[in-house]
């Protein structure tokens, strides 16, 4: 049973992909934060004073003798300067634009994520299959090497032997169930949902030869969110860093009042700043430039790594398309032979011995799950590949559907 009621079982890694994308918890978090940060620019784009009005009344007693019911009626208004309001408009439009592009970062790697960890998931039971057939052929054989002896045509030398590599063969079964639930549970919260019970999961064949970009770094620097989210970043601090320094001169409040006094009529207009004598905001500026330049410094250094992981990535990806043709041709070359089957008419032969038998069994699987090693590092090298360039969509490109 699903935890969330929109879940389906994605069986395929483009289902995965688009399911984790498109419909996981986190993205509706993201969203909120995109709702919080559009609130924020509306709140900074506002003028920062709003006009105060005061009213006084008193009656006193005049010294001639009689009242005097005297009233004043004042109105004030700060009026920013240095172009405050601007650096905040500023500095609330690039933390939306973070913002924004945030959502784009947990898009792409939920996306990656999800592919990864399908295809962990699928070799996972590819694995734990290839197990489950090596312990199934060495039970059956202890099962003959037992019924040969209780005739006398075993002795208990190969029985033991026999009977070993069947013990062996469980517990490395037992491994791969962990393994397998293990990389369930990973699945399940990579695309957001519970697992049903025997679902068969399918993967294309992983073409070799596809040709990827002219020039990766390129496509990293154009499509990779997070350089993107920190070049705002940058445009960020730098905008608060002028506020800070703008902050540091005092804005000028406006009054003018009118008023009733002693019978007579009063108009005052003034105009107050506050003196910056015990506050003069030079560390809130010395701290707002120090922010600037360590968000600069990690916008140069994020694009000195970038470099080295598309170098690595792009190299890594060749090696792994190597091993992979390089299987290819072995698996045409072998011509699908089952060395199994071939072996064990040997042993039944006389032409093998039961400890050789037991070699060419564990043998002939490890091959298997070797082949298999080799296209799941194929896999691999291409979602760190898309993963680097910041296009999940190259995972899909270049298969066999």
């Amino acid at each position: 049973m699903s935890i969330l009621p929109w879940a389906a079982h994605a069986t395929t890694l483009e289902e995965a992909m688009a399911m984790a994308k498109s419909k996981h918890p986190e993205l509706q978090m993201s969203v909120l934060d995109n709702d919080a940060a559009r609130a924020q620019l509306s709140s900074q784009s506002s003028y920062a004073y709003n006009p105060e009005i005061s009213l006084e009344y008193q009656d006193r007693k005049l010294n001639g003798g009689g009242n005097s019911a005297d009233y004043y009626i004042g109105l004030s208004q700060g009026i920013e300067l240095g172009g405050k309001r601007g650096y905040r408009e500023d500095a609330a439009q690039f933390a939306l634009q973070q913002s924004t592009y945030q959502t784009d970062i947990l898009r792409q790697q939920l996306s990656i994520n999800a592919a990864r960890a399908f295809v962990t998931l699928y070799f996972a039971k590819q694995t734990l299959d290839i197990r489950v057939q090596q312990a199934a052929s060495l039970k059956a054989l202890s099962a003959g090497v037992k019924r040969q002896l209780d005739v006398g045509d075993a002795n208990v030398l190969d029985a033991n032997l026999a009977q070993s590599a069947y013990v062996t063969a469980l517990s490395a079964v037992t491994a791969a169930r962990q393994r397998y639930a293990l990389v369930q549970a990973r699945y399940q919260n990579s695309v957001g949902q519970n697992l049903a019970e025997n679902i068969a999961f399918t993967l294309p064949q992983l073409q070799a030869d596809w040709k990827m970009p002219e020039n990766p770094l390129f496509v990293a620097k154009s499509f990779r969110a997070e350089l993107a989210a920190l070049k705002a970043k940058v445009k960020q601090s730098q905008a608060e860093s002028e506020l800070a320094d703008a902050n540091r001169f005092s804005d000028p409040t406006i009054s003018l009042m009118k008023g009733r006094e002693a019978g007579e009529d009063l108009v005052k207009l003034g105009v107050s700043f506050a003196l910056p004598f015990t506050n003069t905001r030079k560390g809130t500026y010395q701290a707002s430039l120090a922010k600037a330049m360590r968000n600069q410094g990690e916008l140069d250094w994020f694009e000195r790594k970038l470099v080295l992981e598309v170098d690595a990535a792009v190299m890594n990806h060749g090696y792994a398309m190597q091993a992979l043709k390089q299987s290819h041709l072995m698996d045409q070359e072998m011509g699908g032979s089952n060395s199994i089957k071939l072996a064990k008419a040997a042993f039944d032969a006389g032409e093998l011995s039961l400890e050789d038998l037991v070699i060419h069994i564990n043998q002939a699987l490890e091959a298997r799950l070797t082949t298999l090693n080799i296209v799941k590092q194929g896999w691999f090298a291409r979602i760190r590949l898309a993963e680097v360039l910041g296009r999940p969509e190259y995972i899909l490109q270049g298969i066999q559907k």
